[in-house]
């Protein structure tokens, strides 16, 4: 029996320390942690290595329960916010916009997903209920380490030194954090903890705490970001307060730190002094504050208790983004989060997770102020007493006591500070690690006694925590095999997207089908996948080592792949316009190959693009670009038929100039049109505008001169071709057009020399070789070649409207 009551205490303490690593190993990890072989580096791999460890954790700490049969439990007010986040987060997940999106994450944002906050939860959980007061300290110097680590490599970054072998790393916009302003928010956060270390801790902690202190000021120097500043100023000035209150407990001269860092924190962020100035500091957009209040009102409106649904803030945007945005550079980016955590809560979650979320730092802050203001007159008087005998021990008691004060008061002073910076920036999956890891550290250190309870085997409570865990245990192993899933077709997307950039379309096609059949329910990789089978209709269409028969077989399959894949990512996740963005580019690009009602199909997913995102003027001028395609291909005898369409297109033009008035791509798409329809001056005018908004667009250049050349204006002409040809000396186009533009002005040489080259660029058009030759006789260049009043043809088919220019869909912030 006693042998089995030592195996038994064996194991438990086993279980105990596989708990405790795991947990000492997330802290050490996550600040610094990344992965390659992702297309998010960063997050994504966060959670994966965040579920992972958290779930090893909890399992060895119930079956150390089991194994025990006895169990610890700290009870307090938390756990009263903590069910309501759980609860609205999961009531928000099974009610969002896509349900899956908001329960694992990503492309949606991972530290807001469900499994994310589940794990989170867990580990304040854990920490509470397994570490002890004497733990913590532990706790927090690991998390000041890897913290101190990154923010080293950061400073390498931000000065342009890049250490970090993978080519993703070798930016200014690369912080194992997440961005240049994220860590500069945690070291902002880290300072109040760093300082009271210093004002107490021991010689060798000291010294390392004042290490730490001077790379954070100085990488938040170097960043220079306004909201760093703001919590530098918070955490200093509760420094100073919670130090005046238990000025008992240390050395008040040493406030001289927190007063210092104060009027560093003042200078530059209120007083905007720039100390240091840092040519490669990275730029960072983000939504204003004011935007994204304007878009959570409009997102409560429709759903005021449970939001949209966590992480889903970027559909809220796409639906209410105001059409101002549409007049600055960022008019087709889409962001993925609001200006700051609250307000993206809010639109997220709606009034109920909000509350949620407010409760759990209320409670924090509770325990904080009766800690520090409670607590502070006992551990006064306790030190009086002890200050009167001179003996060693008291002594030796009374600098314990004050480093354990000082711990406390410096981890909820950096809770505070992570809390009120969250009123003011976005968060990441970092930064809500070290949120909670703080919340839990101070709670554990400042919540004393537990309840322990007895599992006899035979009890009710032995069988419902047997079934539990057994429960849980079935749950988490599914959840892990769906995860593992998920990551190895990450793998595969992410050498899909390599291999299309590449141009290696069969094995792009091969690695992101890889992807799609490993996660069906993703959204994105049927998408890419739609326009990768888009992509190869044309290269089968234009294979010449097949007969006809199997040509015309490959290029019908993979046009219903195509249109198969795109249907079935706006099938999946019908609320991300960009799901039937592409479905309308790929119904577009397919009309004219014989299949009918194609333009009714790009028009219908383009109506439900524009519903989604109806301020974006991308969308309307697809639109319009969808009608074009359809009127080059209708035959000359349907010319009426044509002019009707042309309308439609014009309007849809017109409709995406009202949105964006500086939108260079639907003016020229304007400027076709009215070129078609003989209304020179007016193409010339939407050309000339188009040209002020795009001066580098080539294709805008030849257009302009193009229709100077008809006009015959051939000076205008001359001055826009020698433009296109600047922007591009090999266009052929233009060089044919601006060889016989200088023809018209009496330039014969120079129309010679543009000929030539013209030749030398399509050596088999004979029509071009005429032109030469009556050149070189001192004839005009097209004497017997066109009929005058027509507009000479140009030695390569001019490309669709549809390809000239175009920009890809708006698409998120890097």
């Amino acid at each position: 029996m006693k042998e089995d009551t030592i195996k038994i205490l064996q194991t438990s303490k086993i279980l105990g320390l596989i708990s405790k690593i795991s947990i000492y190993s997330l802290v050490a990890l996550i600040p610094i942690f990344f992965l390659p072989w992702t297309m998010d580096v960063l997050d994504f791999n966060k959670q994966a290595l965040l579920v992972l460890l958290v779930f090893v954790a909890f399992f060895a700490w119930m079956l150390k329960i089991l194994v025990s049969s006895r169990a610890s439990f700290s009870f307090n007010l938390v756990y009263i916010p903590m069910g309501a986040v759980l609860l609205t987060w999961l009531l928000s997940t099974v009610f969002s916009l896509w349900r899956y999106g908001s329960f694992w994450g990503w492309p949606l944002l991972v530290n807001e997903s469900f499994l994310t906050i589940l794990c989170l939860l867990l580990l304040f959980f854990l920490i509470i209920n397994i570490f002890e007061r004497k733990d913590i300290l532990k706790v927090a110097i690991v998390l000041i380490s890897s913290w101190l680590l990154s923010a080293i490599l950061g400073i390498f970054q931000i000065l342009g030194k890049f250490i970090l072998p993978f080519d993703f790393a070798k930016t200014t916009s690369f912080y194992t954090v997440g961005s240049a302003n994220s860590l500069a928010v945690l070291s902002a956060v880290m300072l109040p903890l760093l300082i009271l270390l210093i004002i107490s801790a021991r010689k060798s902690l000291k010294i390392f705490s004042i290490v730490s202190a001077v790379v954070g000021i100085v990488f938040i120097i170097l960043v220079n970001f306004t909201v760093a500043w703001w919590i530098v100023m918070f955490g200093s000035a509760l420094a100073i307060i919670f130090g005046t209150q238990r000025r008992d407990s240390f050395d008040v001269r040493w406030l001289i730190l927190p007063m210092f860092f104060l009027a560093i924190a003042l200078l530059s962020g209120f007083f905007k002094v720039q100390i240091f100035n840092a040519s490669s500091r990275p730029i960072e957009v983000s939504l204003t504050q004011k935007a994204s209040l304007g878009i959570t009102k409009n997102v409560v409106k429709d759903n005021v208790f449970l939001g949209s649904g966590p992480g889903t803030f970027i559909y809220d945007f796409s639906k209410y983004k105001n059409t101002q945005l549409n007049q600055s550079n960022f008019w087709n980016v889409r962001f993925e989060a609001a200006g700051s955590k609250i307000i993206n809560t809010a639109a997220s979650l709606g009034v109920l997770g909000t509350l949620a979320v407010l409760l759990f730092m209320g409670v924090l802050v509770f325990y904080g102020i009766k800690f520090i203001f409670k607590k502070g007159s006992s551990s006064k008087v306790k030190i009086r007493i002890r200050s009167v005998d001179v003996s060693e021990e008291p002594i030796a008691e009374k600098q314990e006591t004050m480093t354990d004060d000082s711990l406390g008061i410096g981890i909820f002073i950096s809770f505070l500070a992570m809390a009120f910076g969250y009123f003011f920036h976005a968060s990441n999956l970092t930064l809500d690690f070290v949120y909670f890891l703080l919340a839990a550290a101070f709670l554990s250190f400042v919540v004393s006694g537990r309840r322990d309870f007895v599992l006899k085997p035979s009890s009710v409570n032995a069988l419902v925590v047997t079934f539990s865990f057994t429960l849980i245990f079935i749950f988490s192993l599914g959840l892990l095999i769906l995860g593992g899933q998920r990551y190895v077709a990450q793998t595969n997307y992410l050498k899909g997207v390599q291999a299309w950039q590449e141009q290696k379309v069969d094995d792009s096609l091969k690695y992101l089908e890889g992807a799609a059949s490993l996660n069906p329910n993703m959204d994105l990789y049927w998408r890419e996948l739609s326009q990768a089978y888009l992509q190869k209709v044309n290269t089968e269409a234009a294979r010449k080592d097949l007969p006809e028969d199997q040509v015309n077989k490959n290029v019908q399959l993979f046009i219903n792949n195509a249109v198969n894949s795109a249907k079935k990512a706006t099938n999946l996740n019908p609320n991300n316009v960009a799901n039937w963005s592409i479905l309308g580019f790929v119904y577009q690009n397919l009309i004219g190959t014989g299949i009918e009602g194609l333009i009714d199909l790009a028009i219908d997913a383009y109506d439900k693009a524009i519903e989604l995102e109806p301020n974006n003027p991308y969308y309307p001028n697809q639109k319009g670009m969808a009608f074009v395609t359809q009127a080059n291909f209708l035959p000359k005898e349907k010319a009426q038929e044509k002019d009707k369409i042309l309308e439609s297109a014009e309007q849809q033009f017109n409709a995406s100039i009202a949105l964006k008035s500086d939108y260079s791509l639907a003016r020229f798409q304007l400027a076709m049109i009215y070129k078609v329809q003989g209304r020179q001056d007016e193409a010339a005018r939407e050309l000339e505008q188009a040209k002020k908004l795009s001066p580098s667009d080539v294709g805008l250049a030849f257009q302009l001169g193009l229709v100077y050349f008809q006009e015959k204006d051939y000076n205008n002409a001359k001055n826009e071709l020698e433009r296109a040809i600047a922007l591009n000396p090999d266009y052929s186009n233009a060089l044919f057009y601006l060889a016989l533009t200088y023809d018209e002005l009496g330039q014969k040489q120079k129309a010679i020399e543009k000929i030539e080259k013209v030749i030398f660029l399509n050596p088999n058009s004979t029509d071009i070789k005429m032109i030469l030759d009556n050149l070189k006789a001192g004839k005009k260049a097209l004497e017997g070649i066109s009929t005058s009043g027509q507009t000479p043809q140009p030695p390569v088919e001019e490309a669709p409207l549809e390809k000239i220019p175009d920009e890809t869909p708006p698409n998120k912030p890097k």
